[in-house]
């Protein structure tokens, strides 16, 4: 999925369940984000680095409470 944020991903989380991508999370800066999801790649969604971490942190949690295969992938870079 195209990187589609407010500048160069710092941290990049893709949410997977049952082998499929469903949405990226970017987070630009310690207080930016973008989340794109899969079926509406041409409107990414501005929000907060924290509210994009809550949303990360709930799909993992998902995976616990449900036991299925949800995922995230997680890319770091450094500038």
């Amino acid at each position: 999925m195209p990187e589609v944020s407010l500048g160069l991903a710092l941290e990049r989380f893709t949410l997977v369940a049952r082998g499929e991508i469903y949405g990226v999370v970017d987070v630009v800066q310690d207080e930016t984000a973008s989340l794109v999801l899969s079926a509406l790649p041409d409107f990414p969604i501005e929000l907060s680095a924290d509210m994009a971490r809550r949303i990360v942190a709930a799909w993992q949690q998902r995976q616990v409470l449900e036991g299925q295969e949800y995922e995230v992938q997680e890319e770091r870079r450094q500038l």
